[in-house]
């Protein structure tokens, strides 16, 4: 009988969560729909930018799903959106430096999850290039800097999150050696390749 108990107590626990977070992304969506209609979009975006961040799943709780989406979407309904920098989140994030980086003659910067107390482990073009160290990123993730061999200073600026500008300085005397644009490479997607696909002639 407790067992029983037990399961009827879960399912309808279930149940209102399923209900609640049904309910909860359903106003989420209409008030982001509705208000990118009426040209807020970046607002819309910068919200859903923190909801991004705020939310970190659980399969212990709801982990504040309700409160985080009943502030976003108060937040987008507002007439003059609150100057809390919280609202106004950075676009760019750890996971937008992942990749491969090259400029236009290919020279190219390979950015990875990093080991060993750096955040990133990074690699660049060339023969017996060693491994960057002192790697780090600013608050907003818009600007890397990183060091080579204590001979090289890197610093990498974000255009956006496809684009970057690298400056390539001396360690002694800070003087710039080279600044380029570098372009971040996209793979392209299984239904991209599947569309150009071209059967050999027999």
């Amino acid at each position: 009988m407790s067992i029983g108990v037990a399961y009827v107590v879960g399912h309808l626990s279930q149940l209102s969560y399923n209900y609640s977070y049904g309910d909860a992304t359903r106003e989420l969506v209409d008030t982001a729909v509705h208000e990118i209609e009426d040209g807020n979009l970046d607002r819309v975006m910068n919200v859903l930018r923190r909801v991004k961040l705020d939310y970190r799943p659980t399969y212990q709780n709801r982990a504040n799903y309700d409160e985080i989406v009943r502030d976003a979407v108060e937040q987008m309904k507002l007439e003059d959106p609150s100057s809390d920098e919280k609202w106004t989140p950075s676009p760019f994030g750890y996971d937008t430096w992942i990749g491969h980086w090259e400029n236009d003659t290919g020279y190219w910067i390979v950015i990875n999850d990093g080991f060993g107390g750096d955040p990133f482990d990074i690699r660049r073009s060339g023969d017996n290039v060693p491994s960057m160290n002192n790697v780090s990123i600013s608050d907003d993730f818009r600007v890397m800097k990183f060091d080579e061999s204590g001979h090289w200073h890197h610093e990498l600026r974000l255009v956006n999150k496809y684009e970057a500008h690298h400056v390539w300085r001396h360690a002694d005397t800070g003087k710039v050696w080279r600044s380029e644009p570098l372009h971040k490479l996209i793979r392209s997607t299984h239904d991209q390749r599947q569309f150009t696909l071209q059967t050999p002639a027999e």
